[in-house]
């Protein structure tokens, strides 16, 4: 199950967990307040949410 989580790289809102349920992590929490670090390249997750808390990439 996927949890609300902090950016380490941002300090902004991100998730945690198994990928497969982000929306229930991320639909509550305004997207102004999203991470806005960029996926890694061998991401398999949705890059319609932030990434994983501890795999984003500051720009």
């Amino acid at each position: 199950m996927c949890k609300p989580a902090t950016c380490d790289k941002c300090n902004k809102a991100t998730w945690f967990g198994c990928g497969q349920h982000i929306p229930v992590a991320m639909n509550s929490v305004p997207r102004e307040q999203w991470c806005t670090c960029k996926h890694p390249e061998n991401s398999t997750t949705s890059r319609d949410y932030p990434p994983k808390q501890g795999t984003g990439i500051k720009v």
